[in-house]
């Protein structure tokens, strides 16, 4: 009698045993599938240019908004700029007569014929903002698009291997670490989702970024035609150019946040599970650090300020 009922007792507790193993395969599965479907949401949003984003949807586009706002000649940005760069070329003309002793030593056909020069040359920057903006911008997409084949990789959850190693392990734990593991997997089910709302809002706060910069630029490049105010257009453009590279750097945080998940996942069969589940949610707390400072250190190599 004790016997049968110790075995009904055993196939009990076995039969718990096998169905928190399943559950936190399940759990675990459902976390990495996430973060693999994040993963590749943010390779397509910093490798999609700044005209092109938000292209299918109906109605305007961000890009479109930007043009009729700054690009046209009939904005009120472009009505400004142009104000802004006829003083500028006023100030440069008078600033070079004066240059040379009080206009006491002066070439007038010199001076008016490179002044002349430099105003032509800024009047086409201002009139052709659009084109410039968009170059700069297809010259950072280039570089990112081309760094993105070998970048990103998805997340290899396919392998039998990893499961059967997954499983292998878990077998030899108790029911009750089995369901301390399981409350830890909820806890990362409930933490992951945040963690790509977070990646989310960076990525998409740097195409905002974008069209911040893009909606005032005639205004920044109309300070060009004078040489001692053209820093702030120099300024300018080195912070437009930090912002269109970004996407490399947080391409490659995200890369590297996947080689690492993966590197775990390669070594799960000699490794405690338990620790390295939550050395997972460290490297995804590290990636969003890293992502966040993307910017800074995207400036900082540009010496934009």
């Amino acid at each position: 009698m004790i016997a049968f009922i110790g075995g009904i007792l055993d196939s009990f507790f076995e039969a718990i045993h096998e169905m928190l193993v399943d559950l936190i395969i399940a759990n675990l599965t459902g976390i990495f599938d996430s973060f693999n479907e994040e993963i590749n949401q943010t390779a397509e949003r910093v490798t999609t240019n700044p005209m092109e984003w938000l292209a299918g949807s109906p109605g305007i586009t961000p890009w479109d908004m930007v043009s009729n706002v700054a690009f046209t000649a009939t904005s009120t940005i472009m009505v400004i700029a142009g104000l802004i760069l006829g003083f500028f070329i006023a100030l440069e003309l008078i600033q070079m007569l004066v240059e040379k002793n009080n206009l006491a030593d002066l070439d007038m056909v010199g001076v008016v014929i490179k002044w002349m020069i430099k105003s032509f040359i800024a009047i086409t920057i201002v009139a052709n903002t659009g084109i410039i903006i968009g170059a700069i911008f297809q010259l950072g997409q280039e570089a990112i698009t081309g760094a993105a084949g070998n970048m990103v990789a998805s997340i290899d959850l396919s392998g039998v291997d990893f499961i059967a190693d997954l499983e292998a392990q878990f077998e030899e734990l108790s029911i009750g670490r089995l369901v301390g593991l399981l409350l830890q997997i909820q806890v990362l089910r409930i933490i992951a989702p945040i963690l790509g709302i977070a990646i989310m809002i960076i990525t998409v706060g740097r195409m905002l970024e974008v069209m911040m910069y893009l909606v005032v630029a005639p205004i920044p490049l109309a300070t060009m035609a004078n040489q001692e105010y053209r820093a702030m257009g120099n300024n300018y453009l080195k912070n437009l150019l930090a912002v269109a590279f970004q996407g490399l750097l947080i391409l490659a945080v995200v890369a590297i946040m996947g080689t690492l998940i993966q590197n775990w996942i390669a070594g799960v069969g000699s490794a405690d599970a338990e620790v390295g589940l939550w050395q997972v949610f460290g490297y995804m707390i590290l990636s969003i650090f890293a992502l966040v400072k993307s910017s800074s250190v995207s400036k900082s190599i540009f010496g934009a300020s």
